[in-house]
């Protein structure tokens, strides 16, 4: 890659560190707090494992499309993206031209820089020049899975303080009462057939670009200026928004595709294309920073699917004959029991890249065994509030370390803590994972109590799961502290369904966990304390969650009405005992 033509920092800079010194937080562990440096028993540089590839330096006054552009080589008229039911495609110059002329007549339309856009879409070809639009603009981008109720659009378009949302006519009406609701936004852009009362995004793109004062990366603070603002709970609590910036984002790009974690060449007309299936949500994280942005800087060619759906899918694979695939556990578990996959669906595939929740060695081995063991997996560890990721599996791991998440990528230092003591940890020895880098977030938009809860004074992020390391630097997880319920990757707020369970009239009080399954990964269960003399069966709760949450965070795993839920002291549910009884009730380990 061509790091000549950036303005480089070595020097990674948090701006929370230029602040008054903070404590991490009492929600945590008291043993955080400003003197935790300064005591040799409890921090032990020693047992830190940093990176061992050289550092990538921090990208500073350079914006993600103007990193895109400057690296586009040969791979110009070479499709980009393509959607897997219309067949609409576009090439990589096609999607920066497009880009551009959003981004001028979103501009024309008054709106200002630092102006929020939400993005309420599912996987379509147009979503990568939507995004870099807004980028070029200087306006801030906040995802929102289009899978959402109504309701849970209009909180987080609520809590991001947008002004502005690009939606599909799937929903179109959902955005209408959000929009009804939030009198700051200030108008819609459909994509699609035009629509009363919209903007057109195929008619914007044709704006005119002459003389518009495009974001350039020279003129702002690409360190501290937030440009995407993603929705994340976290290590506990409900959704936030997570503060990331254009160095976190072009840093975080050449952390995780450094030569010696990513096989993928970069397309240059002469060589084969690298094939992606865009099936992951381009809204997560993963889904945007490692296949919508990697495909951009490698030049690959990504076919977009909207949704999973068994036929449209292994369709999709069979027409793509993918190179990479990017899968989580359960798009994992359903080719390994399904008869339409065989080694023959695999056999131009020649990495499988594994990330969002742990997979386990098990699953891995049938996969690699269903395709004849000819294929390299690869498992990555992040989260948002790490751009997203920390940790990968290098390429000298050869499948010989299954199950691992991989070693810290570059420009990165990792250390294991007790989370009792806060005492750092030897190889092999379990505690919190934590990170610190050029990829930590800025922090949690309007909430400094959860930015002082997972970046510590001296900017290590507390991820709140559980890990430890081997002799090797490679990280192995193996619980989590923080209770979200992990739901085909998709996080899944406790404190969420509880709050809304509580709203129902005859629910006393509630809590919520998550139960394995092998399809989804978790699933919520809730435990009900009924009212006195109130009669309430699953049916009626059931009925009560279905149009306040979407799919996934419905209680798939079941309700029990029980006589009290266990606490602690000081009022904290004693999740952990929930599903200790749950898995002895059911045999599970």
């Amino acid at each position: 890659m061509a790091r000549g033509l950036y303005m480089l920092n070595r020097q990674f800079t948090n701006s929370l560190k230029k602040s008054k010194k903070i404590s991490h937080g009492i929600e945590r562990a008291s043993f955080y707090s400003t003197s935790i440096k300064s005591n040799p028993e409890l921090e032990d540089e020693s047992l830190w494992v940093n990176s061992k590839i050289q550092d990538v330096k921090t990208i500073v006054g350079v914006t993600i499309p103007e990193m895109i552009r400057a690296n586009i080589r040969g791979w110009e008229n070479a499709v980009a993206f393509e959607c897997a039911e219309s067949g609409r495609k576009y090439t990589h110059r096609q999607v920066l031209e497009q880009s551009r002329g959003f981004a001028a007549a979103m501009i024309q339309s008054g709106y200002k820089r630092g102006d929020v856009i939400g993005v309420v879409l599912h996987n379509i070809p147009e979503y990568c020049a939507i995004l870099y639009g807004i980028w070029e603009a200087g306006l801030v981008a906040s995802p929102v899975n289009p899978a959402y109720t109504a309701a849970e659009i209009t909180r987080q378009l609520e809590s991001s303080g947008a002004q502005g949302v690009v939606t599909l006519p799937d929903y179109l009406e959902a955005c209408r009462a959000a929009k009804t609701a939030n009198p700051k936004i200030k108008s819609i852009v459909i994509v699609g057939e035009p629509h009363e009362g919209c903007h057109s995004y195929y008619e914007m793109v044709k704006a005119d670009t002459t003389g518009v004062d495009f974001a350039k990366g020279s003129q702002m603070d690409t360190l501290n200026d937030t440009i995407l603002l993603p929705y994340s709970s976290g290590t506990t609590g409900l959704p936030k928004g997570v503060m990331l910036t254009h160095s976190n984002l072009t840093t975080n790009l050449l952390q995780s595709t450094h030569p010696t974690y990513i096989k993928a060449n970069a397309f240059e007309g002469q060589n084969e294309q690298e094939r992606l299936l865009g099936l992951l949500p381009f809204f997560h994280s993963y889904g945007l920073a490692c296949i919508l942005n990697v495909n951009m800087l490698k030049g690959s060619h990504t076919l977009t699917l909207p949704r999973f759906e068994v036929n449209s899918f292994v369709r999709a694979i069979r027409q793509q004959r993918p190179t990479i695939m990017h899968m989580v556990t359960p798009l994992i578990n359903f080719m390994v029991n399904s008869a339409d996959f065989t080694s023959k669906e695999f056999e131009a595939t020649e990495t499988v890249i594994g990330g969002a929740a742990p997979i386990g060695p098990s699953l891995i081995n049938q996969l690699l065994e269903k395709a004849n063991k000819h294929m390299l997996f690869q498992e990555g560890y992040g989260m948002t509030e790490l751009s997203p990721v920390s940790h990968f599996s290098p390429l000298w791991t050869n499948n010989q370390k299954v199950g691992s998440c991989g070693c810290p990528v570059p420009s990165t230092s990792t250390k294991i803590v007790d989370v009792i003591s806060g005492k750092t940890l030897p190889r092999f020895e379990r505690g919190e994972i934590c990170v610190r880098g050029p990829q930590v977030m800025k922090g949690y938009f309007n909430n400094e109590e959860a930015t002082r809860n997972t970046i510590d004074v001296d900017g290590w992020c507390h991820t709140g799961d559980i890990g430890y390391y081997d002799n090797d630097d490679c990280l192995w997880i193996v619980d989590r502290l923080k209770e979200l319920i992990k739901v085909k990757g998709f996080q899944v707020a406790p404190s969420e369904l509880e709050d809304l369970l509580r709203g129902h009239e005859k629910v006393e009080d509630v809590a919520v966990i998550g139960v394995p399954d092998a399809e989804w990964g978790e699933l919520p269960r809730a435990y009900i304390v009924k009212k006195d003399g109130q009669n309430l069966v699953e049916d009626e709760l059931n009925h009560f969650l279905k149009d306040q949450v979407t799919s996934y965070k419905q209680l798939r795993g079941g309700i029990e009405f029980v006589k009290a839920i266990p606490k602690a002291p000081t009022g904290k549910i004693l999740r952990r005992e929930l599903l200790t009884a749950y898995k002895e009730m059911r045999g599970l380990q």
